[in-house]
């Protein structure tokens, strides 16, 4: 429970914006001091440099960061490991770090003047993660870098559709937004996603007529296909960002051709050990002044954070998997590509002759009578495909998208259609295209 959270909840909409715009007026100064424009300045620099000179930046400040972590934190100085070579550093797993989280921080730093992070704990372990105030400037800095890409200057005016918690769970009526006049934010939430309260979130939208939107892949999937079903000319942002969810391709092209923006994918986590950022040219850029990024042979990256010096996680499982790919981008920039994110590791589909399967998003990529989809497997021999079912919806998309099915995963696994009203989302709001109960579902090894 956010603490603060009942009394906000009983305010009225007027006290519940001026709480936001108060909270806002104080992590305002948290956010944006003088560490986060010289990080600002830095980071556009880095985005110019030639990938010799990146690659020999960030080989240079892995071995401060290893240096660093010998001497200063307890759990690699209990260790005895080498300063010199990562590789001989043990690969790091999230439970470890749940179970030891005081011995991860740095004995520089008091505890009490770091700020916390949470993960969701969603599909894994809970994990708390602290960072220091300058190091939380720098990663503001990473973020309005990003949105540079995209033609968005910093302190653009930006729509937020995300787990924003600024309206009660219990309304059912609008306004489900709040709106930050300190960072000219629009914060909607994304837990009132009905499809009779989606026109309100358009016409909210509409009228904060904002220079990006950012949110959560499958909520601005589901206003853009309302969006289009609906014929409406909607906003035109300069461009639309997402993260905190794998973004499938074909909630990408509904949301470029509803919004008419160019979309950009973001890919970070709490643990702060990895960013990757799409530029204007379709590249996924992995930035080597953020973090160290290595694949496994299975595409389970495995990352080493460079900047926050409060709580270095070095050679860290982040959970997710990745593509390589090779060569220069067409946009100029430097920083090495990935082909595509994976998600995460656990999310795939398991055959009963051991395959793993991913970017099952295909199979819906025609199915323009899907309002949304989610496949569920919680046997090695079953899937359920669970639907919600735009109306003209009938027998023959249910056998396209089967077909589709049999294509990738085979005769030997049962499909099942299962059709709801809507898909749940996470306790953070997130929505999980593909969910695994099987046991052992996190490795990537069959």
């Amino acid at each position: 429970m956010i603490p603060g959270k009942t009394a906000y909840d009983a305010l009225p909409v007027w006290a519940q914006t001026f709480a936001v715009n108060l909270v806002s007026l104080r992590t305002f100064r948290l956010k944006y001091g003088a560490f986060f424009h010289e990080s600002l300045r830095r980071l556009e620099q880095n985005e110019r440099a030639s990938l010799d000179r990146l690659l020999d930046e960030q080989q240079a400040a892995v071995r401060r960061m290893l240096e660093y972590a010998s001497r200063h934190v307890p759990y690699y100085r209990r260790q005895g490991l080498p300063p010199d070579d990562l590789s001989a550093w043990p690969l790091l797993e999230k439970s470890a770090v749940a179970a030891r989280l005081e011995e991860f921080l740095s004995d520089e730093y008091s505890p009490g003047a770091l700020l916390t992070l949470k993960t969701s704990g969603t599909t894994g372990t809970p994990l708390t993660v602290r960072i220091s105030r300058d190091y939380h400037q720098m990663e503001m800095a990473f973020r309005w870098r990003h949105r540079a890409w995209g033609g968005v200057p910093y302190l653009s005016r930006g729509a937020y559709v995300s787990g924003h918690p600024v309206v009660p769970a219990r309304q059912s009526h609008p306004p489900f937004w709040r709106v930050d006049h300190v960072e000219k934010r629009l914060l909607c939430s994304s837990y009132h996603f009905t499809p009779q309260n989606l026109a309100s979130y358009i016409k909210a939208l509409t009228d904060f007529r904002p220079d990006f939107v950012h949110g959560y892949p499958s909520s601005l999937y589901l206003l853009a296909r309302h969006v289009q079903d609906n014929g409406i000319d909607a906003l035109r942002p300069r461009a639309v960002f997402t993260a905190s969810e794998t973004l499938l391709d074909f909630q990408r092209e509904a949301i470029r051709q509803a919004f008419g923006a160019p979309v950009f994918n973001w890919y970070g986590n709490t643990e702060m050990t990895c960013n990757i950022v799409q530029c204007a040219a379709g590249g996924l850029h992995y930035r080597t002044d953020y973090g160290l990024l290595d694949l496994l042979d299975d595409g389970t990256m495995v990352c080493t954070g460079l900047n926050n010096r409060a709580m270095p996680l070095i050679r860290y499982r982040v959970g997710d998997a990745a593509t390589p790919r090779k060569g220069p981008c067409a946009c100029g920039c430097a920083f090495p590509l990935v082909e595509r994110i994976e998600g995460r590791v656990e999310d795939y589909v398991r055959t009963p002759e051991g395959r793993i399967v991913g970017r099952l998003d295909h199979l819906f990529k025609d199915a323009t009578r899907v309002r949304e989809a989610q496949i569920v497997q919680s046997r090695p021999d079953e899937v359920v495909i669970r639907v919600v079912r735009n109306p003209g919806y009938s027998p023959h998309d249910e056998q396209r998208i089967r077909a589709e099915a049999r294509l990738r995963l085979g005769d030997s696994i049962r499909v099942r259609f299962e059709y709801v009203e809507r898909i749940d989302r996470t306790a953070g709001g997130k929505f999980r295209f593909v969910v695994s109960h099987l046991p052992c579902s996190t490795s990537t090894s069959p």
